[in-house]
Order: structure tokens, then sequence, then C-alpha cells
């Protein structure tokens, strides 16, 4: 959201006030002898699994509606590991690896939730244990330790350092060591001092943050630290009665409820209509959050609330493996009951859902390619290096594919870093890389020898064209001519640059997942594809003319005349946003292979 861009900053708030509540209560009962693991962990059930139950029913009802196959198979996985309170280990574990867009992970956001629980699990042993010695120095030196991990880690793998407990442990720790130290008995003046700058601290730190600042560490200090002051002052301010306090209760009383559905609520929606949320909608989607929210907790969160503890002890404790159960039967039975809803003929549903795995084509392509080669393998004289990302990985084997029956070798030199000699390169590469996708390039000096050795690499290939396939950057752009002046200097090789993929965000299930007909699929590809990068063609068409390079245009290839051909026969021609399918592979690789300028370069 503009102007508010470090909302998810509210999870870190949550865990400061959950280390602070739970460790209060805790202690409280130790400091009785009167505290009983079996009991807490029954409360916790009571507390949350309810409601949790609840929301992963009515998603798995709206996935079955709403989502094509591929997505429905990953819904399926992230409920099994939400209803196995390892949500953040799941979404960990598939970061960055061809990974699904956020928007598109219906319960992404029970990562937090597994956290919590984790905690809940861990906290009381560690509280039992230190009890009775220095529990505030235990605490203190837990707080330390995961500080300097997450520090640490962050810079190895900052998305392990997001979802995983041990990388959040101080935070919560934050919130503990209030439990004992008091600020309520300061003067008044000092207290409001003290609120005044925590509250502004909180705030200043969710405007400035976005998803590239380093979270969790020193820089989520500011937050932790003022909401953990504000609960240790006790301030006057905090008891005033009148209706707005009284509103904002009432939101606090239903906030788990809230939280569990705004983000299904939101990714459902998104996936009919991807284009960016109106203020009206906006509104809508928050009053619709607040209604469900309510429903929860009146029908479903405060009668299970009254349960008996000792009554129903074992119900509460049947009910963890009959959730896990239930997740189980769902993975395995949820193909089944999605091919019942929409039978198999050639409807936008199934022509979307039948698109194979990007690693099911390669090891496909690649055996057409050795195919290729044990029928008709001609002497090899000339060799083509294509350099770049995953659009160079599709362009080589599309190439090896077609020219496998010719004299020319093709070679790939694959990096996620940008295809840029270190010289060439006129910021820092911190600053180059400050909105990668990836997230080993956000790291300074993971490129670093990428980089300084590109050109020395490039060369020693012996290539008689190089050709430039890349998910080019904006920010990469500027820096690519002297790159290609830098190996015209150090060798005579002919030089082709690939412009960028026209690109279909978040991918072509959700995009064209509305449409009536499979014919419209082509028609209306043009207008929905993603436009911002329009002005590339453009820049790198003025980079090859300062250069003495060839241009092609892959909008031209994919979409000539603004015309796009991405239903290919029955086949869609990309298998997510930005990627060629194996249909597309042959049907673009052809059409580039036959382009004049690829002609010209390669005779």
């Amino acid at each position: 959201m503009p102007g508010f861009s470090g909302g998810f900053l509210g999870v870190d708030i949550f865990y400061v006030i959950s280390g602070y509540l739970i460790t209060l209560h805790v202690q409280e009962q130790l400091s009785k002898s009167n505290f009983s693991f079996i009991y807490f962990y029954l409360r916790r059930i009571r507390r949350l699994f309810p409601a949790l139950i609840a929301t992963l029913f009515l998603s798995s009802i709206a996935a079955l509606a709403i989502l094509p196959k591929s997505l429905l198979d990953d819904f399926s996985s992230s409920q099994l590991a939400s209803s196995l309170y390892v949500a953040n280990v799941y979404f960990w574990s598939i970061a960055d690896y061809f990974d699904t867009n956020s928007i598109l992970k219906p319960l992404l956001h029970t990562w937090s939730l597994s956290v919590e629980e984790q905690f809940y699990i861990v906290w009381p042993l560690f509280l039992f244990l230190t009890f009775s010695k220095k529990p505030k120095l235990a605490i203190s030196i837990a707080a330390i330790l995961s500080l300097i991990a997450a520090e640490f880690v962050y810079d190895i793998s900052s998305s392990a350092t997001f979802y995983l407990f041990p990388f959040r442990i101080f935070e919560f720790t934050i919130g503990a060591l209030m439990c004992r130290n008091s600020l309520g008995t300061l003067p008044n003046t000092v207290k409001n001092i003290l609120i005044s700058i925590s509250i502004v601290s909180i705030a200043l730190t969710m405007l400035i943050s976005t998803e590239h600042t380093r979270n969790p560490g020193i820089l989520t200090l500011p937050i932790c630290l003022g909401t953990a002051i504000i609960i240790a002052l006790h301030h006057p301010w905090m008891n005033i009665n009148n209706t707005i306090t009284s509103i904002l209760l009432r939101i606090g009383l239903v906030s788990y409820s809230a939280y569990l559905v705004h983000w299904p609520l939101l990714v459902f929606y998104k996936i009919d209509n991807p284009q960016p949320l109106s203020p009206a909608v906006t509104i809508s989607l928050l009053v619709i959050t607040y209604v469900l929210a309510e429903i929860i907790y009146n029908f479903v969160e405060k009668p299970t609330s009254k349960i008996n503890l000792r009554e129903k002890k074992a119900l509460l404790l049947f009910s963890l493996p009959l959730v896990v159960l239930l997740a189980l039967v769902f993975v395995f039975f949820q193909p089944k009951i999605y091919r019942y809803l929409n039978p198999h003929e050639y409807t936008v549903k199934h022509v979307l859902d039948n698109i194979p795995d990007r690693r099911l084509y390669q090891d496909q392509i690649k055996k057409e390619i050795e195919q290729k080669k044990t029928n008709n393998n001609p002497k090899k004289r000339r060799k083509i290096v294509v350099t770049g990302d995953s659009h160079a990985e599709d362009i080589t084997l599309a190439l090896q594919l077609l020219l496998a029956d010719t004299d020319i070798e093709v070679e790939l030199m694959h990096s996620i870093c940008d295809p840029l000699t270190l010289d060439s390169i006129g910021i820092s590469l911190e600053d180059l890389y400050s909105d990668a996708s990836q997230e080993k390039t956000r790291n300074p000096e993971y490129c670093v020898s990428h980089h300084s050795g590109y050109l020395e690499k490039l060369t020693s290939l012996s290539p008689d064209l190089i050709i430039f396939s890349e998910a080019w950057r904006r920010a990469a752009l500027p820096y690519l001519s002297k790159t290609i002046n830098e190996i015209k200097h150090a060798t005579s090789v002919k030089i082709m640059i690939l412009g960028r993929n026209p690109q279909f965000t978040p991918n072509p299930n959700i995009v064209f997942k509305s449409l009536d007909s499979i014919d419209e699929i082509n028609k209306v590809a043009w207008e929905r594809r993603y436009k911002i990068f329009d002005d590339f063609d453009k820049i790198l068409t003025d980079v090859a003319n300062e250069t003495g390079s060839y241009f092609i245009s892959k909008n031209e290839l994919v979409c000539p005349d603004q015309k796009c051909i991405l239903l290919i026969g029955l086949d869609m021609g990309y298998w997510d946003g930005q990627h060629y399918s194996l249909v597309g592979l042959k049907y673009y690789g052809g059409l580039l292979v036959n382009h004049k300028s690829f002609k010209d370069a390669t005779n």
C-alpha cells in the first residue's frame, strides 16, 4: 500500500506482545508452583485451533471453486503444512525456486502462526528450566544470540531469517523481558515522552520499511522496543474509555479471526481480478474481512473458548491428528474432486491446467536434442554462446534443438547475476541489485566474482556469436553498452541482443482464467501483458545501434504487430508468466532461427 509499505511489521509487534503475555502467564504459574505443561498446551489448542480449522475448511471450498489445478496443488501442500504448524518451514523451502507469486498463496500468512506455535512449544520448557536460576540473564542471552544469528544469516538467506523461528526469538524475548521490568512508576512527564517516542518509532519504521529492508534484525529493533516500552509503561492513555477505544477493543477482540481470513479473501479476489485494488474495493474487502471475523469469532472462537479443559481434554488432543488427517485426505483427493468439477474438454481451464512443469519439459527437450544429434551430428565449426539467466536457458535449449543437425554448436553461460562486466557498472552492486527478485543477488558479495570474471570467461569459450538473453532489469540497462564495447575490444565476435519476453503476470493460469473460449486467449493477450517493460525494446535497440550489435525483439516473436500467438494449436507457448513451454521453445525458437538478423549473424 503506498505510504504504508511496512504493514507486514505488524507480525513483529504481535511477537513482542505474545512474548510478554506468554512469559507473564507461565512465570506467574511457576511462582505459584501450579504450572502444567499439558494444560498450557490445551489452552493454546482451544484458543487457536478452532478458528484455524474453520479458515482452512472455508479456504478449501473456495480453492476448489476458484484455483487452477497447479495452484490447487500448491494450496493443498500449504494446507497440510499449516495444519502441522510448519507452514513457515514450507514457505521457506519453496522461496526463490520458481516460487509462486505471494498473491497466489491463500495460506501464506499462516507462516507467522507456525512461528508462534513453535514458540509455544519451546518457551514454557525454556522458562521452566531457567526459572529457579537467572531467567532474565537466560532470556537476554537467547535474545542476543537470536539477533546475531539473524544478522549473520540474512546475507546468506534472507528468506531463512524471515520465515524460521530461531531468527525471530529475539522479538519474543524483548516482550518477555518486560514482564519484570515495569516502567509504570516513572513520572508522568517521562512516561509521556517515552510513549510518544515509541509511537513515533513504530510509525516511522512502518512508513519507511519495504520488502527489501533487512527483517528481522537490527532494523527491526525500533518497532520491537517501541512496542515493549508501551507495554511496560502501563500508560493512562491505554486505559481511556471512549467510543474510539471501544471500537479498537472490539477490533482487537476479533483480530485473530480477521488475520486468518484477510489474506485468503484478498488472494481469491485477486485471482479473478488481477488489476490493482481501487480504494472502493480495498474498503469493501476490509468490511468483508471484519464481517467474516465477527462470524468466526461469535460462532467458533467464543463457543469453543468455553470448552472445559478437564472434561474435554481427550477431544482437544484428538483434534490435532484429526486436522492433519483431513489435510492429508484433501491432498490425496483434491485432484479427483477437481476433475469431477472440471470435466475433460478443450476449455480454457483444460488448456491452462495442462501446461507441463518446466523441469519435465526441459528433460524432454534434452532427450530430443540428443536423439537429433544421434541421427545427424555434423562436425561443429561455429559456436554460439548464449549468456544470461533462465531466459538464456530457454533460448539455448531452443537453439540446441533447432540447430542440432547443423555445424553450429550452442553453449549456455548461465548466471542469475546480470550479464555485465565489473568495470562497466557505474554504481555499487548493492544499488544495482537493490530491487532484484533473487534474494542471493541482493547480497553485494554474491555477484562480485561473476562480474569480475565475466569477460574472461565469456571470451575463453571462443564464440563466433554471443547472444544476450535476459529477464532484463531496468537498473542493468545503462551499463550494457560498455560491457559490449569491452567484449568487442577483446575479440572480433558478433553480438546479438534479444529483448525481454512479453510477460503475463502473475502467470497465464490467472491472466486468462476468466475467458470463456480458448479462441479469446490470443485476442486479449497483448492487452493483458505486463506493460511496465514496454520501453525496453527501444532502450535495447539504441544499445545495439551504439555498439554495432544485432537486435531481435521477443515482443515481435511472440506478439507480431501486437497480436500475440500465445496459444499454439491447443497448447500454451508459456509455462509461467515469462518462460516458454516446450511448444513455445520450438515455435518461438523457430521464428528466431528464421529471423533475418539471426541469419545475417550466423552467416
